[in-house]
């Protein structure tokens, strides 16, 4: 028995074999010795208890060894159930998080496009007015050489076209600005699409896990290689995209108002470059209009002198002409007198009175012919002076009809936009903007960033 119990529970399983080919010898007569008999029954008892207490002992630490297994299979199930909807909630929140942040960069970048558009629009109109301020200085260097001056209208050309060549490389400059912005952006929004696309794969997988039964029979069990990625950096590196998109999505909205700002501030200098052209246009025609009707107002006058001196002209020559026959006469009788004899040739009183009317008369015709010399002289300045003012005159109508023309050329008048930022509703807008986080929750019907990090 002691052999026995030291094979128990805990001893020495391996039973001695029942030794067969070695028993004690025979009687003569063929009979064993009842010693011999009994010895061997009582060892088979011996070994048949002893291999049952064996069995009972192993199936007790079989029966314990299942139960343990069976536990620690639920406990280990148990958690890895937990575990995996623990993961799946964190991967659900960071989905949401990640399609949250992906809607508000799709919106970005629509909205960035608008301003892109909006700035070529904008770059557009610039080229146009640049083209119709080259026009408009173009055709008024065709004015007569006379009214070509270096006024107010030609320095305020030059100052528009300074304004709208600094305008349209400012509005150039934003544009690749833009297009570096909606680059990043575009990269930003791929990137998170993927990460999206990575965290639903992996939640598909892990709903999977959990609807997974434990099947029956036999598994071989291999190696696993499992991941290096700690669940920290997993989860940090959808926080850090969804900051940077954050941030690229602050600096695009900051974007978006610098550039508001530089197209109001633009359209009021062109608005205000506008307005001054035009006025200085308009007080230009005036200015012109004023000097041609003093320039008309002298022609007339000048016509009226012209008039007086040719009606001067007409009685100078009627004078001279009333004084030439008594003159002619008078010389006719002195010569005539002149042909006496010698005895008879006498400075007498006829010869004294034809000398001073002869003189008299010719002093008189010589002063008329003198007078009528000056009036042909003022005559001839008038009707230069005529000339002149018929040719300024007509300067004057051509270069006015040219401003005329010159402000009908001018394109439309451009609108002021308003201060408030919602008057570039296509460009910024302020409802969804403003401190727009993907770590805060939006409001309950919009769309977006539902769960926080």
């Amino acid at each position: 028995m002691t052999a026995v119990a030291t094979m128990g529970r805990g001893g020495n399983t391996n039973l001695p074999p029942i030794e067969v080919g070695h028993r004690p010898p025979r009687t003569p007569t063929g009979h064993r010795p009842p010693a011999d008999w009994y010895s061997e029954s009582r060892k088979h008892i011996l070994l048949a208890t002893g291999t049952r207490t064996l069995s009972d002992t192993m199936r007790y630490q079989s029966s314990t060894e299942m139960t343990k297994s069976v536990v620690r299979c639920d406990r280990g199930e148990n958690k890895v159930d937990t575990a995996l909807k623990a993961k799946i909630q964190t991967t659900k929140d960071h989905k949401e998080l990640l399609e949250g942040a992906i809607h508000m960069t799709e919106k970005e970048i629509a909205k960035m496009e608008s301003t892109k558009e909006r700035l070529e629009e904008e770059a557009n109109a610039c080229c146009r007015h640049l083209q119709q301020n080259e026009e408009r200085r173009l055709h008024r260097t065709t004015r007569p050489s006379r009214e070509m001056v270096h006024d107010y209208p030609y320095k305020l050309f030059e100052a528009q076209a300074v304004f709208l060549h600094n305008a349209f490389s400012k509005l150039e400059e934003n544009c690749k600005m833009v297009n570096d912005i909606l680059t990043k952006l575009n990269n930003t929004k791929q990137l998170l699409e993927e990460d999206s696309s990575d965290k639903g794969s992996s939640l598909e997988l892990d709903m999977k896990c959990i609807g997974l039964a434990p099947a029956d029979g036999e598994h071989p069990v291999t190696a696993l290689q499992f991941s290096k990625l700690q669940p920290f950096n997993w989860s940090s590196a959808t926080k850090n995209a969804v900051l940077e998109a954050q941030l690229l999505q602050a600096e695009s909205a900051q974007l978006r108002r610098t550039i508001a700002r530089m197209i109001q501030t633009l359209k009021k200098g062109e608005k205000q470059q506008h307005d001054l052209v035009q006025m200085a246009l308009d007080r230009n025609i005036a200015s012109i209009s004023r000097l041609r009707d003093d320039l008309h107002l002298q022609l007339q006058h000048v016509d009226e002198e012209i008039n007086q001196a040719m009606k001067t002209k007409a009685e100078l020559e009627n004078a001279i002409a009333e004084k030439m026959p008594p003159l002619n006469l008078t010389k006719q009788r002195y010569l005539t007198r002149t042909q006496r004899a010698n005895r008879e040739l006498v400075n007498d009183e006829v010869e004294h009175a034809l000398k001073m009317q002869y003189d008299s008369l010719n002093r008189i015709v010589t002063e008329l012919q003198r007078k009528l010399d000056q009036v042909n002289a003022t005559l001839a300045s008038l009707f230069a002076h005529k000339n002149e003012l018929e040719e300024n005159v007509a300067d004057k109508e051509r270069n006015y009809e040219m401003d005329k023309s010159c402000i009908a050329m001018a394109p439309s008048r451009p609108g002021t936009p308003d201060c408030q930022p919602d008057a570039f509703l296509a460009v910024f807008d302020p409802n969804t903007e403003p401190h727009a986080s993907p770590f805060r929750k939006p409001a309950p019907n919009a769309p977006g960033l539902t769960k926080t990090l």
